[in-house]
């Protein structure tokens, strides 16, 4: 992985939203393997799906700070956003439980808490799973979909189960005689959701690198 690939996974955030890269970031890879203790694993098992994500960015981010001698800092600054808000015709989401988990499903995710997204290949394209979703995590995954902020405008404050297949980012960037009938992104977006994301400007948050090392091999 890139130095890239691993904020992205530490910090939640696209590069787009990193200032500072080194020069060497396209070019070196790195290979970790690290592993938690006991005292750690029972502390994640006890936790929800949300929750065992955060933390496992926060041991990530412990990491980075040790072996790539990593320091950085949160800037707000005023740019290019999209504003998630609620499409002609309204919403078409489901209501909590109205999407039943399928046997593959509850195989792969065993006694664990149930994730409220996820993403999954089905070999014919790409799906977004979600059970329970909030707006605003959506949004945040939409931003890492889009590379710039997303910002929840839909004024919609509950929890929603829904699938969007997806096939690419924009309509405008697939060829013309493409036969896949998968929409993009956006445009399933918006007839599958009854969702769309509209251009704006506003506040948007990087991650500044103030200093970063390769890190020596163990």
């Amino acid at each position: 992985m890139t130095i890239d690939n691993l904020l992205g996974m530490a910090y939640g955030v696209d590069f787009d939203q990193i200032v500072g890269a080194p020069k060497w970031h396209w070019t070196a890879y790195f290979v970790i393997d690290a592993k938690g203790d006991s005292e750690a694993d029972a502390k994640l098992a006890a936790m929800t799906g949300r929750q065992q994500w955060a933390e496992q960015q926060h041991m990530l981010q412990a990491l980075l700070e040790e072996r790539f001698k990593l320091k950085t800092h949160w800037e707000t600054i005023e740019g290019d956003i999209y504003n998630l808000v609620v499409a002609k015709g309204g919403p078409k989401l489901g209501a909590v439980g109205s999407i039943q988990l399928s046997e593959d499903e509850r195989k792969n995710i065993g006694d664990h808490p149930v994730p409220a997204l996820y993403q999954k290949n089905d070999g014919q394209g790409y799906d977004f799973v979600a059970h329970a979703c909030p707006m605003d995590q959506w949004a945040r995954m939409l931003a890492a979909m889009f590379g710039r902020p997303v910002i929840d405008k839909t004024g919609l404050t509950g929890k929603y189960d829904f699938v969007l297949k997806y096939k690419g980012r924009w309509d405008s960037d697939r060829p013309a005689d493409d036969p896949d009938p998968t929409l993009p992104m956006d445009q399933a977006l918006q007839q599958e959701l009854g969702l769309k994301v509209e251009p704006a400007k506003g506040p948007g948050r990087v991650l500044v690198i103030d200093h970063v090392e390769t890190p020596t091999a163990n």
